[in-house]
């Protein structure tokens, strides 16, 4: 074992698999100290007991909070979700007690990556926004990694929810002041996905037919890849309360200002739970814009392949949108997104886009990419095991390498003002 390291990490939620604990072997057999809070049963479940309970009100957190890291010295806290109310606090915390406070989610270079961002993510994001900073930071970043190494079934990821979720709410008279901020019950959206799994296989049989006629038919379309509802990149990263607003919003621009021949193909997320049915949403919308027969859905197939036939790309902050940037398509972000950057979206107003849509600057998404594969990206799992091994050492190195306070971040926010400006609620 290292020596004692100047570092003290604390650990709040993570993601719902052993992550964390592995992560947690890897810091302290690096001589950093770690402390664990545990905020509901399904942490306590995962975490094998160890760790401090708080099982009071949201509000008497942050004492409890600042007396924790008082108490323990922490250098650095990472946690999951940085939208999380609890992580709302520990960020702000930390920044107001010198703390670094670290965001660890699902890779923006997906699959196989995983990021850890100081602060947050989207609007929250502290990696720069101007091109001059962003090219220093790439330029001696070594060539992206897009070997798959980490692959894992869909079976195993639902696995580890359930067991997450459903040891929580098995805990929750223990725990009964936690505050989970989900709109939606795991119970409910579990019991929508029994018939959704019917669904996504025979849409996953259905897809190579449906995308080749599309295809086939040599019409320009644009893609329109929608987001789960209840994720925090649509609830406190963009303009809209419901993903409907933001489908209303672009039929209504496509059916005023799109070129006849053209057509919009909304791709459904392939984690959608079935709660919103979106076939009767879509045709609605569409009906209230005469636009019958202009319209298509599609709920899998190769998202490659639809790309690199795609006019353009028209979604709200999508990890999708890097994909449509690094395949060289015009991409226009309608919320707060890390890659929403003039030179690599288009800045136009969305009429505008239909029927002038701009490429990416090629040269500018290289390094770009490199620049934020180096400063907030690592090759990872939450649920592959050799992965997380992996993930886990290399968050370790980070920590210790204090990359959260070098100068490839900025502060306050950079995104943050553009975010208000687009009608963000900023928190």
């Amino acid at each position: 074992m290292s020596l004692t390291s100047a570092r003290r990490v604390l650990l709040l939620e993570g993601p719902p698999t052993r992550f964390f604990s592995v992560l947690e072997r890897h810091l302290e057999g690096d001589g950093i100290p770690v402390t664990r809070i545990l905020l509901h049963a399904g942490d306590w479940l995962l975490a094998g007991g160890r760790g401090i309970s708080f099982r009071g009100r949201l509000e008497a957190f942050e004492p409890f909070l600042r007396r924790i890291i008082a108490e323990h010295g922490i250098t650095d806290t990472i946690y999951f979700a940085d939208r999380l109310p609890y992580h709302r606090v520990a960020e702000r915390v930390a920044r107001d007690v010198g703390v670094v406070p670290y965001a660890i989610e699902n890779g923006y270079l997906r699959p196989d990556w995983l990021t850890l961002e100081p602060g947050g993510m989207g609007c929250y994001s502290r990696f720069p926004i101007d091109r001059a900073h962003i090219e220093r930071i790439a330029a001696d970043a070594p060539p992206i990694d897009d070997v798959i190494r980490y692959r894992h079934l869909f079976t195993n990821e639902a696995f580890h929810d359930v067991a997450y979720n459903f040891s929580r709410l098995a805990g929750s008279l223990v725990y009964r002041h936690f505050d989970d901020d989900k709109p939606t019950s795991p119970v409910r959206e579990y019991a929508a996905w029994i018939p959704q799994l019917v669904r996504r296989q025979i849409a996953r049989n259905r897809a190579p037919r449906q995308l080749e006629r599309i295809l086939a038919n040599n019409k320009p379309y644009f893609l329109v890849p929608l987001q789960l509802e209840v994720d925090y990149q649509i609830r406190d990263n963009s303009p809209y309360r419901k993903l409907s607003e933001f489908i209303d919003e672009v039929f209504a621009s496509f059916a005023a200002h799109a070129p006849k021949e053209t057509s919009v193909l909304v791709k459904i997320h392939p984690l959608d739970s079935g709660l919103e049915n979106w076939r009767h949403t879509l045709k609605r919308i569409k009906r209230t814009h005469a636009l019958t027969g202009r319209i298509r859905m599609i709920a899998a197939g190769s998202l490659q392949d639809m790309l690199d036939n795609a006019a353009g790309v028209i979604l709200v902050n999508s990890t999708v949108g890097l994909y449509a940037l690094r395949a060289g398509r015009p991409t226009k972000a309608l919320g707060s997104a890390v890659y929403n950057l003039p030179d690599l979206t288009d800045q136009q107003p969305l009429d505008t886009f239909w029927s002038d849509p701009k490429e990416p600057d090629t040269e500018y998404v290289a390094t770009f990419v490199k620049a934020l594969a180096r400063a907030t990206q690592l090759k990872g799992s939450f649920y592959h095991p050799l992965g997380m091994e992996v993930g886990a050492a290399e968050v370790v190195r980070r920590v210790k390498a204090e990359i959260g306070l070098s100068d490839m971040f900025v502060m306050p926010p950079p995104r943050l003002e553009g975010a208000r400006a687009m009608g963000v609620n900023v928190r």
